[in-house]
């Protein structure tokens, strides 16, 4: 009896190669080929929108900023992120449409505008800008076309409604601002690096019941050895300016202000430093605060172009008046108390006149910020208990 032959063991036969016309077939087969035209007519559209979107925007943007008075905005591209509900406007550029400033009022590498997520939970949709490596070039001129200080107010308002939503929280990273004076000898050029700014709940979306409930947070780094550090708290829904606010210098070289004090001053700082604090809160049209500027271990010498002139005798009064208002640390300080409505403001002069002779001779001013102050940190009293946490 023979012995039954097993039939050989065949490989499966390859799967058939992914062909996308025959895919696009099957598709067409399946949902007819009207559906398929109108689908791929929709693709299509949606790409040339995607990639048109960016020139149309950045174009539009800049003709808006031509027409604009004083400065022409110029920004070299558009970068739109739907799934973060976010644009970026890269490399934005404002300068004097009178062409004799060398420098832009406003330079920017990134511009980033966004949804704020966390205002969807107060049921508010507001958007957040973010200003990154931003230049910001403040010039006293001669003339108007030589001065770039302010924008017209008609540059905020277009600002606001290009924005399509209520800008409710501001910051700037890693700013860098400038005043300039190119018509001064030696020209001014006085610089704070590293700024950065948060300010917070401008819309109070949030819904605080506190006076005050928009925030800001300075610090920075005046003439790229100090410390600046101040606090804001506002109401800019009054019709009155309402805020408190408190602001501090630390270790300022005063030989940093030597262009700016051989202007206005016609003398050099050969040596010192300078502290300065300062308290204001301002409600219904009036305001109280004070100035308290400190000098330490200064010393006068003449501008260069004039040590053999009347300079040298005029550093020798400055030292000399320097010398009798120094108390025994070397520090000439005051307190300038500043009050009164802003219709008339006051500046007591008699009062700082004579804290300069109490520093001096009675006692001396102690640093920092009076104690308790006018108000506590504006920060914590923009939170009052059982407002929405956001």
């Amino acid at each position: 009896m023979h012995a039954k032959r097993e039939s050989p063991i065949r490989a499966f036969d390859p799967p058939p190669r992914f062909s996308l016309f025959r895919a696009i077939g099957q598709l067409a087969h399946a949902l007819g080929s009207a559906v398929l035209t109108v689908a791929l007519v929709v693709l299509i559209a949606g790409v040339v929108i995607w990639f048109a979107t960016p020139y149309y925007l950045r174009d539009f943007l800049n003709e808006k900023g031509k027409t604009l008075p004083d400065y022409a905005c110029h920004i070299n591209w558009v970068k739109i992120h739907p799934i973060t509900a976010s644009i970026d406007l890269l490399d934005v550029n404002l300068k004097k449409k009178s062409g004799k400033i060398p420098v832009p009022f406003f330079d920017c590498p990134k511009v980033h505008i966004a949804l704020q997520w966390s205002e969807i939970l107060h049921l508010s949709f507001r958007s957040n800008v973010v200003l990154s490596d931003p230049v910001v070039n403040f010039v006293q001129g001669p003339t108007a076309a030589t001065t770039q200080t302010i924008l017209e107010p008609a540059w905020v308002t277009t600002v606001k409604n290009l924005v399509p939503l209520q800008i409710n929280r501001f910051q700037i990273i890693r700013g860098d601002l400038h005043f300039r004076d190119f018509h001064a000898e030696p020209p001014i050029d006085l610089e704070m690096d590293k700024l950065e700014l948060v300010a917070d709940n401008l819309t109070n979306s949030a819904k605080s019941r506190s006076l005050m409930p928009t925030t800001v947070v300075v610090s920075g780094r005046p003439f790229k050895k100090g410390q600046l550090s101040a606090e804001l708290a506002v109401n800019t829904d009054m019709k009155q300016p309402t805020f408190s606010q408190k602001l501090r210098l630390d270790r300022i070289p005063a030989p940093a202000l030597n262009s700016f004090l051989a202007k206005y001053g016609s003398v050099y700082a050969k040596s010192g430093r300078l502290d300065f604090y300062t308290e204001m809160v301002s409600k219904d049209g009036n305001f109280n605060g004070y100035v308290k500027p400190y000098f330490a271990d200064l010393a006068f010498e003449p501008v260069p172009k004039d040590r053999n002139s009347l300079g040298a005798i005029w550093s020798m009064i400055a030292n000399g008046l320097k010398d009798l208002l120094e108390n025994d640390d070397d520090v000439v300080a005051t307190k300038i108390p500043i009050s009164g409505h802003y219709d008339n403001p006051d500046v007591d002069f008699w009062e700082s006149a004579f804290g300069l002779l109490r520093n001096a001779y009675l006692e001396a001013l102690a640093k920092g910020f009076d104690a308790p102050g006018l108000a506590p940190s504006p920060v914590k009293t923009a939170k009052t208990p059982g407002e929405p946490k956001g």
